[in-house]
């Protein structure tokens, strides 16, 4: 029994739906009688889904302690922090105007957000502790922090979204899938700069006080990254300074830069989509014309046999006669859908897909037999 999604449906709901009233109608199967989920492609999306909140998770955590390394305080550090959910939920509020859902580019979106969110926020903190450490009281630094900086923050913002709003008009497939995660980018990083104008300054103004002297290990280590990090800074200074002056090396280093670049990108295997696991393979079996069904169902069931062997296989299902790739009813044609075991159970390259096509090779010494096997993930 097959089962298809509807146009405009969400398809893991769907797939929940279908296993839900699956459970409940088993109940009432007679008895010894059971059943099998064959080929559930909403795994793969559950599965990105699942490792995409993971990496949200860890960027979070990595923003968390770059931001504390760098304002070196935790009053300083918790302004950046508390502007990212704002704008991550507040992108979420504009999701049902643009017709978009949480999906996997909805979310990677927002994973590469994250990091361009407490930007502004990281600014605005700066510049209220440096007029802080002038003499400044908090509010009143805070007011004097904003005269300087509203402007380089919504220019900031300006610039970022001028970057991701125009591949959302990119015509075409490509742009469709380029369109949510452009817009989701863009929607965030214009909210984190309306936080930058509002929320940050407010909460500098009630959080941040004048720096005193502190000592211990973590004042050590904050220490050596200053000194660290003073001396990287002045290197690139004299560096860029150096380059401004002798402007032919810097025009040369551009051309071996482009030309390196235009070698390794015809190197690099490119494609529309990039390869991933999906969780399971379309095999389509074909045998001379005029070949009997009786002979396409003892070498489906050789097939059958070395899918069952191959690590990392979970279930085949076979269908003799017919072929997916040209849905046409032959007696010389088979399809089979080999479902994968879980990505859990298959951490090992073999097991997740270098052993897909073990079984193609193997039926090279099946004499007396003539076929032609593909192979679609």
């Amino acid at each position: 029994m097959a089962l298809y999604q509807l146009p405009g449906s969400n398809a893991v709901e769907a797939a929940a739906g279908v296993n839900k009233l699956m459970a409940e109608a088993k109940k009432r199967f007679p008895e010894g009688m059971d059943y099998a989920v064959a080929l559930d492609t909403t795994r793969a999306v559950t599965e990105g889904i699942r490792e995409i909140i993971q990496t949200l998770v860890i960027a979070i955590a990595l923003v968390i302690v770059v931001v504390y390394i760098f304002l070196q305080g935790w009053r300083a550090t918790l302004i950046p922090l508390l502007a990212v959910p704002v704008s991550l939920v507040g992108t979420f509020a504009f999701f049902p105007l643009f017709g978009f859902s949480i999906n996997t580019l909805s979310l990677f979106g927002l994973v590469l957000a994250i990091g361009l969110v407490v930007d502004d926020a990281i600014v605005v903190v700066e510049a209220v502790e440096r007029h802080i450490e002038n003499g400044l009281a908090p509010k009143a630094a805070a007011f004097k922090a904003m005269e300087e900086i509203s402007g380089p923050v919504i220019g900031i913002a300006l610039v970022l979204s001028a970057v991701f709003v125009p591949t959302a008009f990119i015509p075409g497939i490509t742009g469709r899938l380029y369109q949510q995660f452009a817009v989701t980018i863009a929607i965030s990083v214009i909210l984190s700069a309306f936080n930058a104008l509002t929320l940050s300054p407010a909460l500098a103004a009630l959080l941040l006080k004048p720096k005193t002297e502190s000592r211990g290990p973590l004042r050590k280590a904050f220490d050596w990254f200053n000194r660290v990090f003073g001396h990287a800074t002045e290197g690139y200074v004299r560096w860029s300074a150096a380059l401004i002056r002798k402007s032919g090396v810097a025009v040369v280093m551009l051309v071996v830069f482009g030309i390196a670049e235009f070698f390794f990108s015809n190197k690099v295997n490119s494609s529309f989509l990039p390869d991933e696991d999906q969780g399971y393979l379309y095999v389509n079996l074909q045998l001379p014309n005029a070949s009997s069904l009786q002979r396409t169902d003892e070498v489906s069931r050789k097939v059958e046999s070395i899918l069952a062997q191959t690590p990392g296989v979970e279930r085949t299902t076979t269908i003799i006669g017919f072929s997916l790739l040209s849905f046409v009813r032959t007696s010389y044609n088979a399809f089979f859908f080999v479902t994968f075991k879980d990505w859990k159970d298959r951490k090992s390259q073999q097991a997740s897909g270098g052993n897909r096509f073990r079984f193609l090779a193997a039926g090279d010494s099946w004499s007396g037999h003539l076929w032609r096997i593909h192979v679609c993930s």
